[in-house]
């Protein structure tokens, strides 16, 4: 029997550990829990790559690449301007490691939204209280750096139960940010929170419309 004997040499660790470090300086707005998550590993196997303890794996550095916007050998130009948007992730969602992912053109979200893609997150319409705008089982995008109802729009937020999609609007009372939340369903009633109260998780820039 043959025993094979693998060595790591200090000079692809190193050499791993610096073109990483450089990739984040060119793109700042890149962070490693966002890496980490679009490569499956979890924080410290980033960390552990930055700090030139642990080498790069081969299908690992074609995702890093895809992750920074780099162009990949072998890959048609079509795959690398592309962007793979993540659930929300809630407990009662369906979010989680089998949950549906969506793959955009960078291009295009550039193009529509000035939301860093890294904060644009999937999320399925619950239930009916925003027929026609939204109806139950849509996948919508959320922005979820925009947590703040001004200007008015749609938001996800909790009814106490779960995450919802609502219209939120703001209505400023002295210090506090009172937000007037509705449905565009008659069945659901009206009511006013504070900011704090509604706990909004983002906005809702898009949706997939089927013509």
């Amino acid at each position: 029997m043959e025993i094979y004997i693998f060595r790591f040499s200090r000079d692809n660790l190193r050499m791993d550990s610096e073109w990483l470090r450089q990739q984040f300086r060119i793109y700042p707005d890149k962070g490693k829990a966002e890496l980490a998550e679009a490569l499956g590993l979890d924080r410290p196997a980033i960390s552990k790559i930055l700090a030139g303890t642990r080498q790069i794996k081969a299908a690992e550095y074609a995702g890093m690449r895809r992750f920074f916007g780099l162009p990949v050998d072998g890959e048609p130009a079509a795959l690398q301007d592309t962007i793979v948007l993540q659930p929300m992730g809630f407990a009662d969602d369906g979010g989680g490691a089998g949950a549906e992912r969506w793959v955009l053109p960078a291009s295009l979200l550039a193009r529509r939204t000035k939301a860093a893609p890294r904060d644009i997150r999937l999320f399925t319409v619950p239930d009916d209280a925003m027929v026609p705008e939204l109806v139950r089982g849509e996948t919508v995008l959320v922005d979820m750096a925009d947590v703040t109802p001004s200007p008015p729009g749609l938001f996800v937020l909790s009814d106490g139960i779960g995450p919802v999609i609502r219209r939120c609007a703001p209505m400023p009372r002295g210090k506090v940010t009172q937000v007037r939340v509705t449905a565009a369903n008659p069945s659901y009633d009206a009511h006013t929170l504070s900011l704090a109260q509604a706990g909004i998780s983002g906005r809702v820039i898009a949706k997939l419309q089927w013509l």
